[in-house]
């Protein structure tokens, strides 16, 4: 979805593009909050650091994605914001948002972001190991088809520390757990590359709790954590 499409936010966009690294802050928590992004390429992650020194991831950005609008009563960055790969960006003033088009249209988008989070809370809630990821999994690839890339093969920019700790599941689990999906054929997995080779089988997994029966593989209902 286009955020901006006048010719002067046209040429905005070419002016206020910037690039970062891998490994590059946007923005860091408790900062002052003056703008918000957009993602043209590459992936962010957004996280906070809990009271004990811990990280908690709160999501990914993808092209086309906003973030930077969590700020606090005093205007203050509520998380940070780290690139996951060489990612170029597009930063704009909240003033943008006091135009009524532009509005509705960022106001569209964050709806779509807010579902996606309210799914995740859901899901944490509700569902065990396998549903997670399978969740994350299919998330992710409406999320590529959405924007043009492939559903069916894309990379995991993000770490499998990242995914565990954004689902509420061990490192160790979130890589079993792939490993047993790639040994029913439901993915194939070689390090960060990804590829769903059974949608249908996925999607079940990501929606209910799918039983194992005498003689098949067991893909669900494991409830590890």
């Amino acid at each position: 979805m286009q955020l901006l499409n006048s010719q002067d936010v046209s040429d905005h966009l070419k002016q206020a593009k910037r690039i970062n690294r891998k490994g590059e802050h946007v923005f860091r928590e408790g900062e002052e909050a003056d703008a918000f992004y957009v993602v043209r390429s590459g992936s962010i992650k957004s996280y906070l650091v809990t009271e004990d020194g811990e990280e908690q991831v709160l999501g990914f950005y993808l092209p086309g994605d906003v973030f930077g609008l969590d700020t606090t009563e005093d205007q203050l960055r509520m998380s940070s914001a780290i690139t996951l790969e060489t990612t170029s960006l597009c930063r704009f003033p909240h003033a943008y948002l006091a135009d009524k088009a532009q509005g509705s249209n960022l106001l569209r988008i964050t709806a779509e972001q807010m579902q996606r989070d309210h799914n995740l809370v859901l899901m944490l809630a509700r569902k065990d190991a396998d549903g997670r990821i399978a969740s994350f999994l299919d998330d992710l690839a409406s999320r590529y088809w959405s924007r043009g890339y492939s559903a069916s093969a894309f990379l995991l920019s993000m770490s499998r520390q990242d995914i565990g700790c954004y689902l509420g599941l061990a490192v160790e689990t979130v890589s079993r757990t792939l490993t047993r999906f790639q040994e029913c054929g439901v993915l194939q997995v070689n390090r960060r590359e990804v590829e769903i080779l059974d949608h249908d089988t996925l999607r079940k997994i990501a929606g209910i709790r799918v039983e194992a029966s005498p003689g098949s593989c067991k893909v669900a209902g494991v409830g590890s954590a």
